[in-house]
């Protein structure tokens, strides 16, 4: 499952990018029940990417949410990605949690003209032992390209391997397209809508696997715990 989690800001309509702007920047007890949801919708699934986690910053309690998530969903292996801080309000983040334990984990900073987007990867010990890649890109095309590129560049060559998050961008954009081509692999599944959350249209929320390794029952959750809805899949060994 991968999910841009809004900080547990959870904006479920487009007025509330306003009447909920100051979760932005304060720490509300709402956050809390948002962050038990997230959790116990999480709880079965075995491999789950976060963005748009708080990592401790005043926003979210000075609490790392990805920590509360973790105990609460009871994911006992658990890897952390600080991206950009904003001094006194957020320390925004990406997360990896797992029912399996977690070797090589890299914490990548993503190029681009804006700094503050990061990737991370992480090799998942089961039964097959493969790579996931939790990312966050940035908004723009030439951005995306380059991030992809970079992301092709530190991805192993066996193809286990399976990248999630929020692309910014939809299932068959240029920069998505280009790094299936490169990195030799295809699409199995349709893209699903998962933005805005209350009313989705847009698919910016992917997982994208490589040749060794077939994705099935591929769905979009109802959960609306952020502005994005989660996206879930069934992974196993081609």
């Amino acid at each position: 499952m991968t999910w841009n989690i809004q900080a547990a800001i959870a904006t479920a309509g487009y007025s509330q990018y306003i009447t909920r702007a100051h979760r932005q920047v304060f720490h509300t007890r709402s956050k809390a029940s948002i962050l038990e949801t997230i959790a116990e919708t999480i709880r079965s699934t075995d491999i789950v990417c976060l963005q748009e986690v708080d990592l401790g910053g005043r926003r979210s309690g000075y609490r790392c949410q990805a920590n509360a998530i973790a105990e609460l969903s009871e994911h006992k292996h658990l890897a952390i990605q600080e991206n950009r801080v904003v001094r006194g309000i957020s320390r925004h983040g990406n997360a990896i949690l797992s029912h399996y334990p977690l070797q090589d984990i890299r914490d990548l900073k993503l190029p681009g003209r804006v700094p503050g987007r990061g990737c991370l990867i992480a090799t998942v010990e089961a039964e097959i032992s493969f790579d996931v890649v939790c990312v966050h890109l940035s908004l723009g095309r030439k951005d995306q390209e380059r991030q992809l590129d970079f992301i092709a560049d530190n991805l192993p060559r066996h193809g286990r391997w399976v990248v999630m998050g929020d692309f910014n961008c939809g299932l068959h954009a240029s920069a998505i397209e280009g790094f299936l081509d490169r990195m030799r692999t295809e699409l199995t599944h349709q893209a699903v809508p998962t933005y805005p959350a209350w009313k989705p249209q847009q698919a910016y929320d992917h997982i994208l696997a490589g040749p060794a390794l077939d994705l099935s029952h591929y769905h979009h959750g109802t959960e609306i715990c952020s502005d994005h809805l989660n996206v879930r899949a069934v992974l196993d060994a081609a």
